[in-house]
């Protein structure tokens, strides 16, 4: 079995107008043929990682109701009484105590899955060794890669990521500015952006690195952008050595 990117295949359709069960799969028949050479046979997905992912989104969506209740309390809060704000928010403290412990037994789910599976846990802790990838980061990069089974580069994931830079020009008439593209996976570049931060304010690497774009005339942004894409670099780096990350600064002193 091949498992492709959608976008990809459904791009390499052409022009293509009206869709239903059998026209797709005439086309997909057709794409199959023409890139035999280029299609390998997708590696056998460990059911484990299928658990991760209900794992990860079942937290994402108790983390969404709790924040949802606690923002509506915040706006209540405003227009309220003191008196009747009390009473709204003892109507809503079961429910975020509820939501609490909820997040809580999925967290040690999650914890207990990796502790189980010994490739995954190996993993795991290499990369929770790079500067800026916490626990949450990390099962889901392993999620993402199911546990780099496909031996994927670090340009692969930064792009996948969103954070890899890309150029814009042609000729003489197109000179666009590097952007990264909009295609991307939101959360794990959102995730990321947090850890990249983190990186700069407690790592002097990375924090030097930061200085040094921002210095070259790169936007803020841009800089955390570059730190983002470093540390992608380094998380396929330190899977692909199986060897925990080190800091070369602190080595040096």
């Amino acid at each position: 079995m091949y498992i492709g990117n959608a976008t990809h295949i459904k791009y390499s359709f052409g022009l293509a107008r009206g869709k239903n069960d059998k026209i797709d799969s005439e086309r997909l028949c057709a794409y199959a043929f023409k890139n035999a050479d280029e299609i390998k046979v997708t590696p056998v997905l460990n059911p484990v990682f299928l658990k991760l992912k209900d794992m990860m989104t079942s937290r994402s969506r108790l983390l969404e109701q709790k924040n949802s209740i606690k923002v509506y309390l915040g706006e209540m809060k405003l227009s309220n009484s003191k008196e009747m704000q009390m009473i709204i928010e003892n109507a809503h403290k079961a429910a975020l105590e509820g939501l609490e412990a909820s997040i809580n037994f999925v967290e040690k789910q999650i914890k207990q899955i990796i502790k189980e599976n010994a490739e995954i846990e190996n993993n795991y802790k290499l990369l929770i060794t790079v500067p800026g990838i916490g626990h949450l980061t990390a099962v889901y990069i392993i999620c993402c890669t199911n546990n780099f089974i496909c031996k994927i580069s670090g340009k692969q994931l930064s792009s996948y990521a969103g954070v890899a830079p890309f150029g814009n020009t042609s000729g003489t008439s197109i000179k666009g500015r590097h952007k990264v593209h909009k295609m991307a996976n939101k959360e794990l570049k959102k995730l990321l952006h947090m850890g990249a931060v983190s990186a700069i304010t407690h790592y002097r690497e990375f924090k030097d690195y930061y200085e040094r774009k921002v210095k070259e005339g790169k936007h803020q942004l841009s800089a955390i952008n570059a730190v983002r894409s470093k540390i992608a670099l380094r998380v396929v780096a330190v899977i692909n050595n199986q060897a925990p990350y080190v800091d070369k600064y602190k080595k040096a002193a």
